[in-house]
């Protein structure tokens, strides 16, 4: 997905180096997640409970969490969508047995997201067998790519004619200058450009790179300095008005709108329609757990998994990380009168349609778009 936002948590001064962790002191679970990704009060509380030890790792992205597994031990992992996908090509995450869950089921995933993984795993007319998530990972958030942008400098009329191309017009309706910041990461940026060029992201051409690149450069030519590229500066700078839209995600845009020092913000979310004719919206991501084939107590793995999804411990860490549960009876009892997303439940929401699709491991595709974006816009 995304580089989350990290926290200096004291199991980052555990070396990552060390060739297995499983096996140290007392620890019974090795758990490998993304950075100020879980309410550490949750683990206290499963400790305490199973009388076990979890050690608690980070990582800031899918590429250096998958080096890591190639040298060190790991129980339990929080991949991405694709990045599950090329895990499991590789034989390393253990098929799940549905049987050892006595709390999650599939069943109670938000309708949407359960939608999206089918069609996810479905067999497309091209020959691609498609990629079953559900197999090998438990969802833990799930989200879309959208503009979050400032409605007292951008109309919502406004967004909804421009579009994606909101990102590449260089004056708002009163002539200041758009200030637009775009999430430096060249999947997502190229998968925006090939949505609003009504191109599929998943598979495009080489012509249809060529297009998406050619609509990123006009966004450069009309912006000129106006055009920021960051990461997770945009949770502080969206609140203080530093930008007037950006390209950004479901989760981080519930941040900043939570962040707002008015308490009535200006800050809104907004998805794009698909181009009249194209089979492509935006793209839906999701994190999930994961169980390695190199886990040292898989039993102890089901269990934690188990606790997780309970709507008790599930609610408290939607609170807690901000980004939207994958779990129906917590997603909507969260969004409900008195629930903590209430006032941003339109954001908190994601509304999948058939037209939203996650990415694919595709290594190649991933080296070529990194080029075209190193050797055209960054």
């Amino acid at each position: 997905m995304k580089t989350k936002k990290l926290v200096l948590l004291a199991t980052l001064l555990v070396s990552l180096a060390l060739p297995s962790l499983s096996s140290c002191g007392t620890t019974d679970l090795v758990f490998f997640n993304w950075g100020e990704y879980i309410d550490t009060d949750l683990i206290q509380e499963f400790e305490e409970k199973e009388n076990v030890n979890i050690k608690l790792l980070t990582f800031d992205t899918n590429e250096s969490m998958i080096e890591k597994l190639e040298s060190s031990t790991y129980d339990l992992v929080v991949p991405s969508d694709y990045a599950i996908e090329e895990l499991a090509s590789q034989d390393k995450l253990l098929p799940l047995d549905m049987t050892k869950f006595s709390t999650y089921s599939q069943d109670r995933l938000v309708p949407s997201l359960k939608s999206a993984l089918d069609n996810l795993a479905a067999p497309t007319q091209d020959g691609d067998d498609g990629f079953d998530l559900l197999k090998y990972a438990v969802p833990y958030t799930w989200g879309e790519v959208g503009l979050i942008y400032d409605s007292s400098a951008i109309s919502s009329e406004e967004i909804a004619t421009e579009g994606w191309n909101a990102l590449r017009t260089a004056k708002n309706k009163d002539g200041s200058d758009r200030k637009v910041c775009v999430y430096d990461a060249a999947r997502d940026a190229y998968s925006i450009a090939l949505s609003a060029c009504g191109h599929n992201f998943v598979n495009p051409s080489d012509e249809e790179l060529n297009d998406a690149t050619d609509w990123l450069l006009n966004m450069s030519n009309n912006l000129g300095d106006n055009l920021s590229f960051k990461t997770d500066e945009i949770l502080d700078e969206m609140p203080e008005h530093k930008y007037d839209i950006c390209l950004d995600y479901s989760g981080d845009a519930i941040y900043s709108i939570m962040n707002e020092a008015d308490p009535v913000s200006p800050l809104k979310f907004y998805i794009p329609e698909a181009q009249e004719g194209s089979d492509t919206r935006t793209n839906i991501y999701t994190d999930a757990l994961c169980i390695t084939k190199e886990c040292q107590n898989v039993d102890l793995a089901y269990k934690f998994i188990d606790f997780l999804c309970t709507k008790e411990a599930a609610t408290a860490n939607t609170e807690w990380i901000g980004y939207t549960t994958p779990l129906d009876d917590v997603y909507e009892s969260v969004t409900s009168e008195g629930g903590a997303y209430e006032d941003v439940a339109d954001v908190y929401k994601v509304n999948a349609t058939d037209k939203d699709h996650f990415y694919r491991y595709n290594a190649a595709l991933k080296a070529k778009i990194t080029d075209l974006w190193n050797a055209n816009i960054r």
